[in-house]
């Protein structure tokens, strides 16, 4: 089948901007769909759209008027893409001989992927993800697709939710990794002062482990939980500290790892002063404050590259906690999991892990003065990872949760199946549950695992007096600090040469015949990656700001042009520039520090 006519601009249009499915079209034995979108149909469809704060709109089902209906809203932002995603060549066949398909490809705001194989879907859309970078996107499907691919638009909405809550939170920290610094150089300061967390390794072997939440299910569990302390080890991160404290509850070990002020409100009302406390880099300085200690340090790869780098100086070493959760595991509770399983716990019992709006409650009773929540504001929220849904829960009925727990209870599922040396027992009697975790009351759990009695307090207090980070101190981090001070001196002056080498070659006379880089420039950026605050800081940056400036400086397809050299040129300063605004913020962390 030939693309319009031979040498037609429709033709050459298609062949420049997808020359794959150019290529499978005529060359291939297809059949034209003979599918037509209803008009009337299409426009109710758009009506119905809420579209506002959304970057990024994937739609299943190809269709001219689906994109005239669309392209008012597209237009509004330059920054803004619509993704057309179609399993069916032959809808791309019709679709393609439609005069009106011409404006639909042309416009540089607009992407068709096909799906060809949807044994390879998801990496598919995780490609795309990476290429069309923002937190806040929607997935929706024509009407027509609706009807006849139902099954297929299930996966592909949440599959791309999943992979963009991923890809953001990994782009979020590479790009912002500044603000992570402040948190990460802060706490450095206190290893000498800390005992060694992971040296908890296989010290509680078969003692039962209750790993706490804050879900509304936690409080009915609350009378029976008190008489366990001497039963089980009851551990605790983050706001369910508040819950349970709050309650008269001591948890043996509390956590905390969250980066963000948030976790210092919900902190400071807890009532656990004495409680080892054990932290991760990244959390927020203030939560010290919370609590006497003793503190732990637990190496487990949350801090970035900053973390990593001063944990290798200061011969930091071990396997990592939570190294196997895998990417979806975002929240304390997880890592609370995997240490209690690496302290050799058995069973692990999950409690007040709803991952749901219980009684359409946030957090137990004791965190906040109120956590009721709304649908209607929940549903506004346009970010993959808070997005609304609705899935069957525990009890069978359905509960609303959203796409971070759905991602939780999977990490934690596929978790529990790698240690199936251990059990895992789920008692929390509402919320979403975990597929193949077995749910039973926390009754039950005591009556056949917590028999035995033990001084669990004494004997943690007892263990991590072993475990003092003593070959760290003070005059290491002091002399670990100045070096990283005047690396980030040597990255300034070595970033300010570079952004002056590139506008010198952006307005030079002969741009198209100068070679890019430059010898300078190439010399500049040896220099720069060899410093150890590179290794420290940078080494992901790079990386996370061009996949950004793809979006936001996207290049012309021809390389030999004019135009391709002036916006490269545009995109290495806008570029160099993010990088020396984070020199500057970090060397000013590193000041206060020293």
């Amino acid at each position: 089948m030939e693309l319009g006519c031979v040498g037609s601009e429709l033709s050459a249009e298609w062949m420049r901007r997808y020359p794959e499915i150019s290529f499978l079209i005529s060359y291939g034995e297809i059949e034209p769909s003979i599918q037509n979108e209803d008009v009337q149909e299409i426009a109710a469809w758009r009506a119905q759209l809420k579209l506002e704060g959304v970057d990024v709109l994937y739609v299943l089902g190809i269709g001219s008027n689906a994109y005239h209906e669309l392209k008012g809203w597209l237009h509004e932002k330059k920054e803004r893409m619509l993704v057309f995603l179609e399993e069916d060549l032959a809808e791309i066949s019709s679709f393609s001989q439609l005069e009106a398909s011409l404006e639909v490809i042309s416009d540089s705001q607009v992407y068709l992927q096909l799906i060809q194989n949807t044994n390879q879907l998801a990496e598919l859309l995780k490609s795309l993800i990476h290429a069309f970078p923002t937190p806040r996107l929607e997935v929706i499907a024509t009407p027509a697709a609706a009807r006849t691919r139902a099954s297929l638009f299930k996966k592909v909405r949440m599959t791309l939710l999943r992979e963009c809550a991923v890809g953001d939170a990994v782009l979020t920290e590479a790009l912002y990794s500044h603000q992570l610094v402040e948190n990460v150089l802060a706490n450095f300061k206190r290893w000498p002062h800390s005992f060694f967390a992971n040296g908890l390794k296989d010290k509680f072997k078969n003692i039962p482990a209750i790993i706490c939440g804050a879900g509304p299910s936690l409080g009915p569990t609350i009378p029976l939980l008190k008489t366990l302390s001497d039963h089980a080890l009851i551990i605790a991160g983050g706001s369910t500290i508040a819950a349970l404290s709050n309650q008269g509850i001591v948890p043996h070990i509390g956590m905390a790892l969250d980066p963000n002020p948030e976790e210092y409100s919900r902190l400071r009302v807890i009532s656990a002063y004495e409680m080892p406390f054990i932290y991760g880099n990244r959390v927020q300085p203030d939560v010290f404050q919370t609590c006497n200690g003793p503190f732990g340090y637990l190496h487990s790869f949350t801090g970035g590259p900053c973390e990593a780098y001063f944990e290798k100086a200061l011969e930091i070493t071990g396997d990592p906690v939570g190294a196997d959760l895998g990417p979806e595991a975002f929240s304390v509770t997880a890592m609370a999991i995997a240490l209690a399983v690496k302290m050799g716990c058995n069973p692990i019992i999950l409690n007040g892990i709803d991952l749901a709006y219980t009684g359409m409650q946030r957090y137990a009773e004791g965190v906040m003065p109120t956590s009721q929540v709304f649908l209607q504001e929940i549903a506004q929220e346009k970010r993959a990872s808070e997005k609304l849904l609705r899935r069957k829960g525990i009890a069978g009925t359905m509960v609303y949760t959203l796409v971070k727990w759905v991602m939780e209870s999977s990490c934690i599922s596929k978790y529990a199946k790698i240690h199936s040396d251990t059990q895992f027992i789920n008692v929390s009697q509402a919320g979403l549950g975990f597929k193949g975790i077995p749910n039973l009351s926390l009754s039950e759990v005591v009556e056949e695992h917590c028999g035995a009695a033990y001084d669990l307090r004494s004997w943690v207090h007892a263990e991590i007096q072993q475990l003092n980070l003593t070959h760290v101190t003070q005059d290491q981090v002091e002399e670990q600090l100045c070096e990283m001070q005047m690396s980030l001196s040597t990255l300034l002056t070595l970033s300010d040469a570079m952004l002056e080498e590139l506008e010198a070659f952006k307005t030079s006379d002969n741009i198209l015949e100068r070679t890019l880089p430059s010898g300078k420039m190439t010399i500049l950026q040896i220099d720069f990656e060899e410093e150890k605050a590179f290794e420290c800081f940078f080494p992901h940056v790079g990386p996370a700001l061009d996949q950004m400036l793809n979006r936001t400086h996207p290049l012309p397809l021809e390389r030999e042009s004019l135009e391709y050299r002036q916006r490269l040129l545009d995109r290495l300063i806008t570029k160099w520039q993010h990088v020396r605004k984070m020199i500057v913020k970090e060397l000013s962390y590193v000041d206060r520090t020293v």
